[in-house]
């Protein structure tokens, strides 16, 4: 399903899904680097398999709460 949605922005921007995907890791990384207590508790509330979010832990993440789970 997420191949799906990167190949669609990637179609839309005429780019490859890879690039999609690599360049929505930088936008997290920056995220997630932001020094902002506020923002550091949104982190706090995601489960992650490593270190830093990946793209599709946060696209979960971000479908989960629109669905109000």
């Amino acid at each position: 399903m997420l191949l799906l949605l990167y190949g669609k922005i990637a179609e839309k921007y005429n780019t490859i899904p890879e690039e999609v995907r690599r360049e929505m890791q930088i936008a997290i990384d920056a995220g997630f680097d932001n020094p902002d207590p506020a923002v550091q508790e949104e982190w706090k509330k995601m489960t992650l398999k490593a270190d830093r979010p990946t793209p599709e832990e946060v696209i979960n993440y971000a479908v989960k709460k629109l669905k109000g789970n």
